[in-house]
């Protein structure tokens, strides 16, 4: 029960957080002056940051988290890779927080810091781009599932093929590697980070720094569920 309260209060708390952004861009939109090629290029921004975000997150919650630091999130990730449609039953709630915990902390920093400067285009587009990242981190997972969705709308599947929202296509190599496709919004952040062999590269100068090994907890885990489990993927040392 304590870990459940704790999920609701990180959702409001995020919550808040994509309120205010929301209430300074309506209160100060003439003041900013902000032109509407400049204020798409601003939600765009935001819509990729918000993916290389959720993939950061993504990555530390997989690779270096266990049971005993989030209990109840943990659970439910690793269950994901040995179950992967499981993570269609539970609620919105329950699977929000890992996204809007550290959006509600970091965005939450950053938009109050833009709020204390003089408003201007630059103030009001860093606000779009934090209001962006806010609210597609607390809806992240369920931009996440949607990759999972068995049966989906023509809309759904238009969106996907347009690289709106994660593909099932582009995310199954995710779960045949877990070391790429970490950005689970759109997508759009992959394409660097994995060119650039990003997440490899920070687990090995992890490795290097503190000695711990990426995904250590996959195998116990996959001993728990393998009864029916999937599980692609091995956990391996950096490197």
């Amino acid at each position: 029960m304590r870990e459940i309260i704790i999920t609701r209060l990180c959702c409001a708390a995020d919550a808040v957080v994509i309120l205010c952004c929301a209430i300074y861009l309506v209160e100060c939109y003439h003041a900013a002056g902000l032109r509407w090629p400049w204020l798409i290029v601003a939600l765009l921004i935001g819509y990729f940051l918000a993916d290389f975000f959720s993939g950061l997150v993504h990555w530390a919650v997989d690779t270096w988290l266990d049971e005993g630091v989030l209990g109840r999130g943990i659970a439910m990730t690793r269950e994901h890779h040995t179950h992967p449609s499981h993570v269609l039953l539970y609620e919105f709630l329950d699977q929000a927080s890992l996204g809007a915990a550290p959006s509600a902390v970091v965005v939450g920093i950053a938009a109050a810091i833009t709020a204390l400067f003089p408003v201007s285009a630059l103030t009001y587009a860093l606000m779009i781009v934090w209001f962006v990242i806010a609210t597609c981190m607390l809806f992240g997972m369920s931009f996440h599932n949607l990759a999972h969705w068995r049966v989906r709308p023509p809309l759904l599947r238009m969106a996907q093929r347009l690289h709106l929202v994660c593909s099932p296509e582009h995310h199954l190599r995710h779960h045949r590697d877990h070391t790429v496709r970490y950005c689970v919004i759109n997508g759009w952040a992959n394409y660097p980070c994995d060119r650039l062999r990003l997440w490899s590269r920070l687990e090995r100068l992890v490795t290097a720094t503190t000695g711990r090994t990426p995904r250590a907890d996959d195998a116990e885990w996959q001993r728990k569920l393998n009864d029916t489990g999937i599980f692609v993927g091995t956990p391996r040392p950096a490197g």
